[in-house]
């Protein structure tokens, strides 16, 4: 095996530029499909850590004439709900300095984040005392808040926000982290998002219904339960609210992990036919070594060398570039995610 060894690094040697490229693509291809499987695997995780965090394990109930404090309070009585949130989304803009920032205002209520998975970064989160005074405060995000002000902790500090055609003075009383919300992964054409009291936005745009309300549940396993125990209340109800329609977050959560799935096997797809590229890189190389090597070929039949003999070094040849070529691989793609 010795002498086997040692002469598949001769005849490697003796062709360098065409072996270090052959390893070089076998590297490439091994680093490429070991980098595509653990940025996969990690995002699929992070994916999934954030939709729960974000709370997409619950329901998203809305009505084409919108909803009423009526179906709030239906909603939140129910046994199975833990918590039930209002929502109130309007575009508009904010006023710093003579700066304009096109927003989306998001009414909201009390303990928004146990709901909406607000990261709270500075300051405080809506109290009820700010919904029930129909207060004007906000709470911003962090993108917001370094563009307009230049840094993050800009509590305290106040901005104004438009409301139709009337422009209001509102004080910032809390800074959330960017993305940490369900609603600004969904409106993320408008990077800057401020959270209002929903009272106070209702009272400024003169309407006293809901866009939506956002329900958890205690248990997951009771979403479809749920969901159909709220259709079925408020179809019962007297208030004219139009047609209603309910989400279940946790479907668009495996949808999500589905397309996940799909791009994660396309991208490996894309590293095996690396990998295979690479193998024909080394029956190429074989091939034209077989060649080159005619004259050694024969010298070594004449003194006795068998046909089995020959090929089992070629063989080797061929192991040992690839294994060359894959440890190298292997060494590059961990180091980069390491590093990364």
């Amino acid at each position: 095996m010795k002498e086997l060894i040692s002469g598949a690094v001769v005849a490697l040697v003796r062709r360098p530029l065409s072996s270090v490229l052959t390893a070089a693509g076998i590297a490439i291809g091994t680093a490429l499909v070991i980098l595509i499987a653990c940025i996969s695997a990690i995002g699929e995780s992070m994916i999934e850590n954030e939709l729960q965090n974000m709370g997409i394990d619950g329901l998203s109930v809305s009505a084409t004439d919108g909803l009423t404090e009526q179906c709030l309070r239906t909603i939140r009585d129910m046994e199975d709900v833990k918590e039930a949130m209002p929502l109130l989304v309007k575009t508009s803009f904010a006023i710093v300095d003579d700066d304009r920032y096109g927003i989306v205002n998001c009414g909201i209520d009390s303990g928004a984040d146990q709901v909406i998975s607000l990261k709270l970064l500075h300051g405080r989160i809506l109290s009820h005392g700010d919904i029930v005074g129909e207060s004007m405060v906000c709470v911003v995000d962090e993108t917001l808040a370094l563009d307009a002000f230049g840094k993050t902790d800009v509590v305290g500090n106040t901005l104004e926000v438009s409301f139709g055609s009337m422009v209001n003075t509102v004080e910032i009383v809390g800074v959330t982290a960017t993305g940490s919300s369900l609603l600004q992964t969904v409106t993320a054409m408008i990077p800057y998002m401020i959270y209002m009291p929903y009272t106070t936005v209702q009272t400024h745009v003169g309407t006293d219904r809901f866009d939506q309300i956002a329900v958890r549940m205690y248990s997951g396993d009771r979403t479809q339960g749920v969901e159909q125990a709220i259709v079925r209340e408020l179809s019962y109800m007297q208030d004219d609210i139009g047609n209603l329609s309910t989400e279940n977050l946790a479907t668009q959560r495996d949808r999500l992990d589905m397309l996940v799935t799909i791009l994660s096997v396309g991208l490996s797809a894309i590293g095996g036919v690396s990998l295979f590229v690479s193998g024909f890189g080394i029956f190429t190389v074989m091939l034209s070594s077989v060649n080159e090597r005619t004259r050694e070929i024969g010298i070594k039949k004449a003194i006795g060398a068998s046909e089995r003999r020959i090929m089992i070094e070629f063989i080797v040849t061929a192991v040992l570039l690839s294994a060359v070529g894959a440890v190298v691989g292997v060494l590059v793609g961990v180091g980069v995610i390491s590093i990364g």
